[in-house]
């Protein structure tokens, strides 16, 4: 019976707010409907707990948490979500394995140590806080070019994401008649920029903490991924032998 008329009043209630918020104007509708949906969980909380039922609440809590476990592999589909997902993988992949960071004035490359998998975070433009995998194809050429005129030091490390992904047609599109020629120079600017200490460990996917030995397995490992000659990239080998030697020079001070 206490069951009944608590659910009666719950829904008188619940009339009486809906046909108040009505009366509002829209600005105060969206305030006033927080307000009620803050009552109506109060409201269901003490029913559940008054009537001995809240182990209910718990166990559809638990059950939503299984389902957006297995649901959020799917998220990837869904255009609206696709930088949710990625943000959570990355984040996923960073405590889960090692992995390099390069990160330029455009981009933030990430690469793991595991699987070889490289992803990149916009550090500018409108796409601020994007990753390249949330891009088609033309607007990633679309970013490459804008890099050549714009962003020198991130072009190269852009071409090794489209490179690995895409293969090397896709330069041909972006350079018509003159990609490789085009490439070599951004190469040559990009290996002069000097490296810092803090760079190197990034580049490495070490702690500052890092004994000699610890750098050099690293590099070995990362060179067996990318090396030129096993289908890796050269602008990725040059920069983890960069900063092998700046870091092997520094303990031997």
């Amino acid at each position: 019976m206490l069951v009944f008329v608590a659910l009666i009043a719950v829904v008188i209630i619940g009339y009486i707010s809906v046909g108040y918020i009505q009366t509002l104007k829209q600005e105060q509708r969206k305030k006033a409907g927080a307000k009620v949906g803050v009552l109506a969980f109060i409201s269901g909380l003490i029913l559940l707990t008054v009537t001995g039922k809240l182990y209910i609440l718990a166990a559809l809590g638990t059950g939503l948490i299984v389902l957006a476990k297995r649901l959020f592999p799917f998220l990837r589909y869904f255009p609206l979500f696709q930088g949710l997902f990625q943000k959570a993988k990355t984040k996923h992949s960073a405590g889960s394995s090692k992995h390099s960071t390069v990160e330029t004035s455009l981009l933030k490359m990430t690469l793991d140590h595991e699987s070889g998998e490289i992803e990149g975070e916009l550090l500018d433009t409108v796409s601020e806080g994007k990753y390249l995998s949330e891009f088609e194809l033309p607007d990633l050429i679309s970013l490459y070019i804008l890099a050549g005129k714009q962003y020198p030091d991130s072009i190269e490390i852009l071409a090794t994401y489209l490179d690995r992904k895409y293969g090397t047609d896709w330069r041909e599109a972006a350079n018509p008649g003159k990609g490789s020629q085009k490439n070599g120079q951004h190469s040559h600017e990009s290996d002069s920029i000097e490296m810092t200490i803090i760079e190197a460990y990034a580049v490495l996917g070490l702690d500052n903490n890092a004994t000699e030995a610890e750098i050099i397995a690293a590099h070995r490992k990362l060179m067996l991924k990318l090396h030129p000659d096993k289908g890796g990239s050269n602008y990725l080998a040059t920069k983890i032998n960069q900063a092998k030697d700046l870091l092997v020079s520094s303990k031997d001070k």
